[in-house]
C-alpha cells in the first residue's frame, strides 16, 4: 500500500544553499542500482540559475509526498544532482512527466515526491 502524505514544505532542502543543479541520463531506461548509486550516467544539462533553482526546489518542497517502503520501482533514467558548491547536497531520481506531473525518487528516504510538470529535459 502506497501512502500519499499531504503538501506543505517538508524541508529537504533547509539550512543549505543549492547552486547548481546537475541532471543526468542514464543509458538504459532503467538502470542498475550500481550505475545508479554510483552515478554512471551522462550530465546532459546544469541549472544555474538562481531563479530556476528555486523554482524546483519550491515544487518539491511543496510536493505531494508518498512512501516507498513498501514498493517495487524501477529506478529512473534521470538523476538529480543537488549540489551546494561542489558537493553533492542530494541525490534525487527523476520519472519524467506521467499525467502531466513529475515524480521524484529519494531513495535515502524511500520517498517519493509528485510536483506539476516541470520540463527538466528539454
Amino acid at each position: 500500500m502506497i501512502l500519499f502524505l499531504g503538501g506543505c514544505s517538508n524541508g529537504i532542502f533547509k539550512d543549505t544553499t543549492i547552486t547548481s543543479i546537475e541532471i543526468m541520463k542514464f543509458a538504459s531506461d532503467s538502470p542498475s542500482p550500481e550505475e545508479y548509486r554510483e552515478q554512471k550516467g551522462e550530465i546532459i544539462s546544469i541549472v544555474e540559475s538562481e531563479n530556476e533553482i528555486k523554482e524546483i526546489i519550491n515544487a518539491i518542497e511543496r510536493a505531494k509526498q508518498e512512501s516507498t517502503e513498501t514498493a517495487n520501482l524501477a529506478l529512473p533514467n534521470y538523476l538529480l544532482l543537488f549540489k551546494e558548491n561542489e558537493n553533492v547536497f542530494l541525490a534525487l531520481g527523476y520519472y519524467l512527466g506521467v499525467h502531466s506531473k513529475d515524480r521524484f525518487f529519494d531513495i535515502s528516504k524511500q520517498k517519493m515526491y509528485e510536483t506539476s510538470e516541470l520540463n527538466l529535459t528539454e
